[in-house]
């Protein structure tokens, strides 16, 4: 038997992750931001696709999925564009980004850039008063890229090493302040108490919702934003044995399968075969009992007719000594009137 539970199961607030994303909206051209990737990156002569994605406002009805599919779209637009320069990253995101998310990125950009830029500065003064100038040419350059760090401002500074590392830093901060806090333990603990197979979906398709969740948005949240917070394999599986018929469960007792010593490619494979001999013993059912229908509706019909004949019997019987009477039937009476009364009435007399 297949498990349907409510939407709202176990909880009465709505998961910030749902197993199955909910329909995209199409949205008005000027809410979306549209960039020109290269099918190859590393070539910048190679054909180029057209790409387009929400703009991220922040605080504007944008859900958690909204959030994190963002920085997935952001990702995917600086790896098909080939960027890996910090600035070139700022400039970008100022197009892909606005409202509250803008404004909390380029403060946290502000706020990482001057102590970058101070240490540039420091590490280059350092470097010219080491210089003991006995060379001029060595000295000259020295002092041209002193002149070049203390010139730097806080977007200039994200074309030097470490411009990336400030640009994701800062992303990073945004999506903690427009995440609700402690999304991942909220995830989490959807996908092991809540987040069952609806009636209506496959083991494969409610397998491959898990692993989306678990790999391409888990990472993306705070507060390490990296694989390693992921969900391991042993755990994907209990969220399978949860979410799934208890009975599932007993067959692989009896076949002695040990989920917990599988794969969850393995397990999702095994509860696909009971699934599939479930299916086809409930359609078997079915055509059994529709055919068993139709015989006893012939034969109801059948009673019927019988039931009906012995009740005109046996009205017309308790009323012949009435009509006899009245000479209505009997030896005296007409044969048409006869036939015209058991006709009108319904009975034999």
């Amino acid at each position: 038997m297949k498990v349907s539970v409510s939407k709202d199961f176990g909880t009465n607030r709505k998961a910030l992750l749902p197993l199955v994303p909910e329909p995209t909206t199409v949205l008005k051209k000027e809410d979306l931001a549209q960039v020109d990737l290269f099918s190859d990156p590393a070539d910048n002569t190679s054909t180029k696709v057209k790409f387009s994605f929400k703009i991220l406002k922040g605080g504007n009805g944008e859900s958690a999925r909204d959030v994190i599919q963002w920085i997935i779209n952001v990702e995917r637009a600086f790896a098909g564009l080939n960027s890996n320069n910090g600035q070139l990253h700022f400039q970008m995101i100022q197009q892909f980004a606005a409202g509250a998310a803008l404004s909390g990125f380029n403060h946290n950009v502000q706020v990482l850039a001057g102590p970058a830029r101070a240490t540039l500065i420091a590490t280059a003064q350092a470097a010219v008063n080491a210089d003991d100038g006995t060379n001029a040419a060595r000295r000259t350059a020295l002092d041209t890229h002193l002149a070049a760090m203390q010139a730097l401002t806080d977007e200039t500074v994200l074309a030097q090493a470490g411009g990336l590392q400030i640009i994701t830093t800062a992303l990073n901060a945004m999506m903690t302040m427009l995440l609700p806090n402690k999304i991942l333990q909220h995830v989490k603990r959807y996908l092991r108490r809540e987040a069952r197979k609806p009636v209506d979906m496959t083991v494969r398709e409610y397998l491959m919702h898990i692993i989306r969740i678990n790999t391409q948005e888990i990472p993306r949240l705070p507060p390490n934003f990296n694989h390693a917070q992921s969900l391991g394999d042993d755990e994907i599986i209990d969220i399978l044995l949860f979410g799934t018929p208890k009975s599932w469960q007993r067959e692989m007792d009896r076949q002695g399968l040990d989920p917990l010593a599988s794969t969850p490619y393995q397990v999702a494979e095994f509860m696909e075969r009971i699934e599939m001999s479930e299916d086809f013993d409930s359609d078997k059912k079915t055509t059994t009992v529709a055919q068993g229908k139709g015989k006893g509706k012939k034969k109801s019909n059948y009673a019927k007719g019988i039931s009906d004949a012995d009740s005109r019997v046996s009205v017309g019987s308790s009323l012949r000594p009435v009509l006899v009477k009245k000479g209505w039937v009997g030896g005296g009476a007409d044969n048409d009137q006869k036939a015209r009364l058991e006709s009108t009435m319904g009975i034999n007399l």
